[in-house]
């Protein structure tokens, strides 16, 4: 079989849910061919020598441009059996409008390997809905076919710029953060991913040419002891390699002992998600954490030698001004700035179906109705002047990430909007912000995606 795999967007990187899948096509006898369309056009030869499709939809920008791709290909041939695959592969209503043949969601590699033997022997039979989040064997991700390191986000530091491979050394997360769509699919389940898979996966990335690795594990210490051994072996393989992995408010806090021995395993960063200073928010969201929680967080990891970068969510449906301008000065109040990507102030939440939040009854009276092609209920702000701000801040962060604009200046944009609209004070920005490690990718998963994004996604027919 002829498999053509596809991927949309994978947070600037080296697609991990094209490598994956490919590896157990592969190793099953199937011919894979792998496009990722966030750096290449698809060729429409490649949809003529396909016997199956199938498009990666691990996160909810990845699903909006797959659900767009997916309608492309059916025009064009409307035989092609179809699949999406991932954390969002159940999302929307694809399969019932007829666009999409099968969906897989959690641990997708068996599930996918069975369609497309299905599609080979029985193609009366393709229809399905797959949820399996339970063990399998996983093997080394094949990156052959995929674009060069080159194509993707680097990290920047000290005036260094160096390729960015990424990983994943387990899956799903034992959370059940309300705002989070892995507890919809794994319900506080984790999967390990063997050590030796994920050291073999580093250092064919080292060997390709990265000088960093991600750890992209929706929280690298759900399980300690597992983290732990990874990185004190990849940091023995490849004692030139700096990494980075999210972690919990909550685990940085309870493991404070560990961050000054991983420091010195060249874990440069840490990605958290601190997502509001408005306790209540922080509550509705059960995130387990305080604002005095991420104040002192950032406290241990900067006194361990690294560096810390927050997420946030600031535009909920009962967000005031206030919020926002209070989010500003922790911000600056902490020395954050150089560690903030300008879309993470302008995220507005997004509740897609099978959200912890749909029917929370915080949350429920200020739905209005189910967006299908938004993949989220809509709802409104209690005061429209927030809508107005956040609107403003989301078409200052989408051009700057359009137009490649310097962070610095895209920050003092929003810093001068915030201060115009709320009337509050907000922090001054330093001029010379503490240098902070960064990766070049722009923009974010829980992101609605920009207009370059869709309207990139073209089937070339030169």
């Amino acid at each position: 079989m002829n498999v053509l795999l596809l991927s949309l967007y994978e947070l600037g990187r080296q697609p991990q849910h094209l490598a994956s899948p490919a590896a157990a096509l592969r190793r099953s006898g199937h011919d894979v061919e792998v496009v990722d369309l966030a750096v290449d056009e698809l060729d429409i030869k490649s949809l003529d020598r396909a016997d199956a499709v199938a498009i990666s939809v691990p996160m909810h920008t990845a699903k909006r441009l797959g659900d767009d791709v997916t309608a492309q290909i059916r025009a064009y041939r409307p035989e092609l059996p179809i699949a999406h695959y991932g954390l969002y592969a159940g999302i929307g209503d694809g399969q019932v409008r007829g666009l999409i043949d099968a969906v897989m969601m959690g641990e997708y590699e068996p599930a996918l390997t069975e369609w497309v033997a299905t599609v080979e022997t029985s193609p009366a039979k393709i229809k399905r809905r797959t949820h399996f989040v339970g063990r399998s064997d996983v093997v080394t991700p094949d990156r052959a076919g995929l674009p060069s390191l080159d194509k993707y986000g680097r990290l920047e530091f000290n005036g260094a710029s160096v390729p960015v491979g990424a990983v994943e050394a387990s899956h799903g997360c034992r959370h059940r953060c309300r705002h989070c769509p892995i507890p919809a699919v794994y319900d506080g389940r984790i999967r390990i991913v063997p050590q030796d898979v994920v050291l073999d996966d580093i250092s064919q990335l080292v060997e390709a040419g990265a000088g960093h690795i991600t750890f992209g594990d929706a929280d690298f210490f759900n399980a300690p002891p597992h983290s732990r051994s990874i990185l004190e072996r990849a940091h023995k393989a490849h004692p030139e390699v700096t990494f980075d992995a999210t972690v919990k408010v909550e685990h940085i806090l309870q493991h404070r002992d560990d961050w000054g021995r991983l420091a010195g395993q060249n874990l440069l960063f840490l990605v958290s998600a601190f997502e509001s200073v408005d306790e209540t928010t922080l509550s509705i969201l059960d995130k387990g954490h305080s604002v005095d929680d991420m104040a002192l967080a950032t406290e241990i990891v900067r006194e361990a030698g690294m560096h810390i970068r927050p997420t946030w969510l600031p535009f909920l449906p009962w967000t005031e001004t206030k919020h926002m301008s209070s989010l500003l000065r922790f911000i600056v109040e902490h020395d954050l700035s150089a560690s903030i990507d300008p879309v993470q102030l302008a995220i507005k939440l997004l509740i897609p179906q099978g959200s912890l939040l749909e029917m929370h009854q915080s949350v429920a009276p200020y739905l209005t109705a189910y967006d299908p092609e938004g993949l989220t209920w809509r709802w409104e702000f209690a005061d429209p002047e927030v809508d107005i701000l956040q609107k403003e801040i989301e078409m200052i962060a989408a051009a700057a990430s359009d137009c490649g604009q310097e962070v610095t200046s895209t920050l003092a944009s929003i810093w001068a909007v915030v201060a115009q609209r709320t009337g509050n004070d907000v922090g001054a920005l330093p001029n010379q912000p503490t240098a902070s490690p960064r990766l070049t990718e722009t923009w974010f998963c829980c992101a609605e995606p920009t207009n370059t994004q869709t309207t990139s996604l073209q089937i070339s027919r030169t």
